[in-house]
Formats: C-alpha cells, structure tokens, sequence
C-alpha cells in the first residue's frame, strides 16, 4: 500500500511539473520572445505592467510551489525551505495585485467573476497559510497551503485548452464563448472542492466511523 501511494505520488508531481514546464515554456517565454495579446495593451502603463507582474508573480509562485510540499526539502533544507516560502508568497502577492486588474479587463465577461473569485482565494488562503505557520499550526498551514497552490495552478490549467481536457469531460463544445466559460469556471473551482473533499469531508467522516468502531 506504501509503495503504490508512493508511485501515485510520484505520479502526480511529474504531471503537475510538467504541465508546469509546458505553460511556463508556452506563455511566459512566449512573451519575452515578442508575442502579444491584445489584452496586454501597448505600452507599460497599459496594462504591460501588470502582464509582466502576473507573469513574475506567477512563475515565482508556480515553480517554487512543489518545494513547499516536498518532505525530503521540507525536513532537510529548513532555511531553504522558509526563504522558498517567502519568495512564494510574495509571488502570491504580485499575483493578487495584478489579477485583480486582469480580470476586470478579461475579454471574456462571464469569465471575470470567476479570475477574481480565484485570485481572491488564492491570496487569502497564501495569507491564512502565513498566519498558521506563525502560530504553529502545523495542519492548518499544510492544508492552506495545498488550497493556495491549487489556486496557482487553476490560472494555469484554464490558459491550457489545448489539452482537450473539456472535450473529455463533457464532449465537443462547439460555442467558443461557453466553451472558455466552463473552462475556466470548471478548473478554477472544482479542484478547490475535490482537494476540500479529500482534506475535510473524508477525514471527518472516517474519525466519527472510527470513534463508532471503538465504542
């Protein structure tokens, strides 16, 4: 049972790095090497500023994530391990201040409720993670960090439609505009309440059948 939990593990941390790796590689180079949206307007205090803040914040957040949740960096690289911390969530708070911008100028409208909504979770529960580790609350800064995180990778799962994850979850949607709705609706909330399930829902159902059993 350790071994394949081990293997699951492994599984799933190669997936998330390398999906990663291809957004970081796709989007972020992609604009230093000349690429723009519309969207990024035409000069630095139009909207460009807060592009590239998205970006720095995002990378910063995105690739230093992992590190947070590893045991082997956890247990023996503890400075590095609160420095990395740092850096993340200072990756958390660009990322707050320039999403909240963003989102406000999405070209897609119904989808604006949704990058705020994210963006807000995001930084709140980065910022719930900071409070819990100070007082200690191990647990607690654990599980917020996992929300956080989860939240860094939905901006990057709804901006990799390529990917045809829709497609296999609900079929071909034709409608460019429902299309990108669900999509981003679809992946900046359902991890949330799957990761929720798994660290809340489950954990309590399973003490109560136990306290039952022992009774």
């Amino acid at each position: 049972m350790h071994t394949l939990r081990s293997i699951l593990w492994i599984a799933l941390w190669s997936f998330i790095l390398l999906v990663s790796v291809y957004f970081f590689l796709d989007n972020v180079i992609a604009y230093f090497y000349g690429y723009r949206s519309r969207m990024f307007g035409n000069t630095l205090f139009h909207n460009q500023l807060w592009v590239v803040m998205h970006m720095v914040g995002g990378s910063m957040a995105l690739l230093l994530g992992p590190m947070q949740f590893w045991p082997f960096i956890r247990k023996r690289f503890v400075s590095f391990h609160r420095l990395s911390g740092k850096i993340y969530m200072t990756g958390i708070a660009l990322i707050g201040i320039s999403a909240g911008r963003l989102s406000l100028i999405s070209s897609c409208l119904p989808c604006r409720v949704s990058l705020f909504l994210l963006t807000v979770f995001g930084v709140l529960s980065t910022w719930f993670a900071w409070r819990a580790i100070k007082t200690r609350n191990i647990k607690t800064h654990r599980h917020m960090m996992v929300r956080s995180y989860i939240c860094v990778l939905g901006f990057v799962a709804v901006r990799i439609d390529d990917i045809y994850a829709l497609d296999f979850l609900f079929g071909n949607i034709t409608d460019p505009t429902f299309r990108r709705v669900v999509n981003e609706y679809f992946f900046s909330f359902v991890p949330l309440i799957i990761a929720e399930i798994f660290m809340t829902w489950w954990p309590s159902i399973a003490y109560t059948f136990k306290n039952k059993t022992t009774a």
